[in-house]
């Protein structure tokens, strides 16, 4: 779960934090758990929802960079040994962890915990196109960071 929360807030130490404040309240609330084989689901859900408590509590504002809307070219088949694949795992961490707050938290909303832009509207109070446009423009800043590293694994696998 420290990795949930660290998905969004980048300082280890308020990860930490609100880790332990997530943990409290499922100690909290566990008898509204209706299915214990949904406890992972559920505890994951419930970190979420405290980093984006933490987040709107730090700040009211959504980072966002220019108007320009940037494609991302499809994925190619390339295969990727064990290792690479964790190489590449690392480094697009390292790179969402770079990404301003806004960025951030919209590409873990959709593509990590798999939200829609409807439910990430409703959780960060904004409009499904604001969700949509940040997520675009969230991907093409991974682009541009991951690709400024000159890494040929990392061209090859987007670009084949």
């Amino acid at each position: 779960m420290f990795y949930v929360c660290l998905r969004y807030i980048r300082d280890d130490s308020d990860a930490k934090d609100v880790l332990q404040e997530g943990f409290i309240q499922a100690y909290q609330k566990i008898e509204t758990l209706k299915e214990p084989s949904s406890f992972e689901g559920w505890l994951r859900r419930l970190m979420v929802n405290k980093c984006l408590e933490f987040l709107r509590s730090r700040s009211k504002k959504q980072e966002m960079l220019s108007e320009k809307d940037f494609a991302i070219e499809d994925e190619t088949d390339v295969d990727l040994n064990e290792q690479d694949q964790e190489l590449l795992r690392e480094k697009l961490f390292s790179a969402i962890q770079d990404l301003p707050e806004g960025y951030r938290t919209v590409i873990n909303l959709a593509l990590v915990e798999e939200y829609s832009h409807r439910e990430i509207a409703e959780m960060l109070d904004i409009k499904e196109s604001t969700s949509r446009s940040q997520l675009v423009r969230a991907r093409a800043q991974l682009k541009k960071i991951l690709f400024t590293q000159q890494d040929s694994k990392i061209k090859q696998y987007y670009y084949g």
